[in-house]
Order: structure tokens, then sequence, then C-alpha cells
């Protein structure tokens, strides 16, 4: 049996991260994408989202369940609070784009984790939104100068040197680009921020040498717990 998991997308660099994390998580499922590109872009104009984004959130989860899909997973985890609201209007299984992996974080109960992001605000996000579900887990943020762009290019060699430089708190060295101080002893776990960095979790996990979460193989294996 199969499933249609429509995946609302504010971002197209957040497609593939979806579909692969489905393919490794849930391989009962068949990924239906949506995509809107404004959504990102207007939130961040507007300082955040606004009742008329909620709505035309609302709106697209509507669209995928009207369609016929077995549950919607949202990509962008700024729009975590319209998967609640969702969930009140529809039978099917709604998530955001971490909550899974969250509330994984929630039952470990870590001493200390790492929220690495693509930008400042991104982590800051989620960093702030772990530290509401997570009791008394000590979060601490950092962004990856140049993630963004590695993730953009496909550039997964480029993308895990500037995270791995990013947790492991050096510099970069163009010289010796994974050249680095040890990551801090205390960090118990390692978060990724955003869809866009996920897909090299494993590898950074073994540069690292402690457990990489990704969000869309959380939401993916969450989801399959969920409809089978």
């Amino acid at each position: 049996m199969t499933f249609t998991i429509a995946v609302v997308n504010a971002t197209p660099a957040s497609i593939r991260p979806a579909t692969d994390g489905l393919g490794e998580g849930f391989p009962e499922a068949v990924a239906w994408h949506l995509l809107d590109d404004r959504l990102v872009t207007e939130a961040d104009a507007a300082g955040g989202m606004t009742p008329a984004l909620t709505r035309r959130m609302l709106a697209l989860i509507d669209y995928a369940v009207q369609g016929g899909a077995d549950a919607v997973l949202l990509s962008c985890s700024m729009y975590g609070p319209a998967a609640e609201l969702a969930r009140r209007l529809h039978d099917v299984p709604v998530t955001g784009s971490d909550e899974a992996m969250f509330a994984d974080v929630a039952r470990r109960r870590p001493g200390k984790v790492l929220v690495l992001g693509s930008l400042d605000s991104a982590a800051a996000d989620s960093a702030r939104r772990l530290r509401g579900v997570a009791g008394n887990v000590e979060v601490k943020a950092l962004a990856a100068p140049g993630a963004a762009a590695a993730a953009a290019a496909g550039d997964w060699p480029a993308l895990t040197d500037t995270l791995s430089r990013a947790a492991e708190g050096a510099r970069p060295d163009p010289a010796h680009p994974t050249d680095a101080r040890a990551v801090d002893p205390g960090v118990e776990l390692v978060l990724l921020g955003q869809y866009s960095i996920s897909p090299v979790h494993a590898e950074l996990a073994r540069r690292l040498g402690v457990p990489v979460l990704s969000p869309p193989l959380m939401a993916a294996r969450a989801l399959r717990e969920a409809l089978t």
C-alpha cells in the first residue's frame, strides 16, 4: 500500500531533502509537492507570519487534503503554527517541519544540544521553538556562513565542511577546510534547522562524532508511524 504525502514547500531548496527523507524514513510514501515560493519572502518582509499568510498556508493544506493526500508535511519551519491550526480542521495528519525532531529531543532529554542553521535568524528561530518544548535542555544556536550557498548549489562536501566548521567553533581556513577544534564535549545532539542543509546529516554525524538529527527524516518516520 502506498500513501500520498503532500509536502507544502516555501522554497524549491526543500523539495529534494523532503523527498529523500520520505524515501528513507517512509518508503511506502509518494511525495506530492506543492510550492508557494513567496511564503518566506513575504513573511520576512512582514516581520513574521501574518493572518493573511496563515490563511494562505491553510488554503494550501486544504487543497492538499481535498486532493486526496493521506497526510500533509510543511517543510518550512516558520509555518509550524499553521500545522496546529490545520489539525483542528482536518482528519489527516498534518505536521510542521521539525515537530517530530523536537519531540525526539524532548524524549531523549539531553543536557545540551546544538542547532545549526544556514542563517542567524533561522537558527535562532529553531532554538527558540525548541526551548518551548524541550524543558530544561540547554540549547545553543549557530549559523554556518556559506551553508545556504552550498546547499543551493548541491555541493554536499562544501556544505559538510561549512557545517562542521560552525559546529566545531573554528574559523574557516581555506588552506585546511576540515581542520578544526573538537565539537563542544557537552553537546549530546546536533539538530539541523532547515531541510535544505539536511542531506549531509549522516556524514556530518560521522565527522563530529555525535548524533545529527535530520528534520525531514524524523518527520517521515513520524508520519509512517501515524499512518501504518
